[in-house]
């Protein structure tokens, strides 16, 4: 994990470097040589902050001190300068965030929610039997339902599952899995849910290490990714091939408590 702690340091001293400026979540995940979404999943568990809110947060307590510390302050500027099209928008944020007006901190001495940058220490765990298996597959298509997840999402692709079945797009399945697969795209990421086939989205063949999950909660499975990329693999010397999409196998029918599904990591 310390391995993972120091990229996730750099990166937040980039966006520390960079907080002024548009900030392309895609490069950072390159970064970390991630996709965006196993990116985003272990960003949101180490700083345990998803990215987008602690990019904003961090932007208004930086504004506030600049408001309150600096003579003849511009507030059209510093919205500006903090990533705002216009005031308004601006103010309603800054209230949001503070409590206060920033027209407030210009004349006044009010108090301010500073937003930290997170401090990071390393503490050694003990051993672990993590149970997991390693298969091999020829390239495969998941064909049936995709939609993009916009970056601000702190759930990732929630909104495309909701349509998927929403759509009626499960009724069309014939099987008794399905395929999930996360793509970058841009500053999004493409969510493709479905059965194998062989058309739709390719899926490269490949040798993977599956781990089996039995919750849905998102805390915690941002939590096995984070310890699958950064201590269940290198314990294996196994490298995740970063060309290839992550997959999730979940069951057709989802509606037990508890049920099992299945994370698929590709490796070289």
């Amino acid at each position: 994990m310390y391995n993972g702690i120091q990229k996730i340091e750099n990166i937040i001293d980039y966006i520390e470097t960079h907080i002024t400026e548009e900030i392309d979540y895609d490069m950072l995940s390159s970064k970390m040589l991630l996709s965006l979404y196993e990116f985003r999943r272990i960003f949101s568990f180490v700083v345990a902050c998803p990215i987008s809110e602690y990019i904003r947060k961090r932007r208004l307590s930086l504004a506030a001190t600049e408001i309150m510390t600096k003579d003849n302050v511009n507030l059209q500027h510093i919205s500006e300068k903090y990533g705002y099209s216009n005031q308004s928008a601006f103010t309603r944020a800054f209230k949001e965030h503070h409590g206060v007006a920033p027209s407030a901190c210009l004349n006044e001495n009010p108090t301010i929610n500073l937003f930290t940058r997170p401090n990071f220490s390393v503490s050694i765990s003990g051993r672990e039997d993590v149970p997991f298996r390693l298969i091999k597959t020829d390239e495969f298509c998941i064909n049936g339902f995709s939609g993009i997840s916009p970056i601000t999402d702190s759930c990732c692709c929630e909104d495309v599952w909701n349509a998927f079945y929403e759509s009626g797009a499960d009724k069309a399945l014939n099987t008794d899995k399905i395929y999930v697969s996360y793509l970058n795209q841009g500053e999004n990421v493409s969510c493709n849910i479905g059965e194998k086939s062989d058309k739709g989205q390719e899926i490269p063949s490949s040798r993977w290490a599956c781990f089996t999950l039995n919750t849905v909660d998102d805390d915690i499975v941002n939590e096995i990714y984070c310890k699958i990329i950064y201590e269940w693999l290198p314990s294996a010397n196994l490298k995740r091939n970063k060309n290839i999409p992550t997959v999730e196998v979940y069951p057709f029918d989802m509606s037990e408590e508890g049920f099992e599904w299945e994370i698929r990591i590709p490796i070289d």
